[in-house]
């Protein structure tokens, strides 16, 4: 994977994880489980890319993160939004 695949894959899981982070707080209508599946599946590729290209590692790292730990635990105790109306 050349440095720019690798910026392409990492803006596209950026912004996938921007629409999970929407649909777990309940500001979109997007499936969060779906969106979960889709950010756990590209891990590995996240770890591809972290060792290829070590300079785009802070970035992986920082996705992972983002990703792990504040909204995965808000995501099992989500209290449901009130209808809007």
């Amino acid at each position: 994977m050349t440095g720019h695949e690798a910026e392409d894959y990492l803006r596209e899981y950026r912004a996938m994880l921007k629409s999970w982070t929407m649909a777990v707080a309940g500001f979109s209508e997007a499936n969060s489980d779906t969106l979960y599946a889709r950010l756990e599946e590209g891990q590995q590729q996240l770890a591809e890319i972290a060792l290829a290209h070590p300079d785009k590692s802070y970035s992986v790292d920082m996705l992972i993160n983002s990703r792990s730990r504040t909204w995965a635990g808000f995501a099992m105790e989500r209290v449901p939004r009130p209808e809007q109306g």
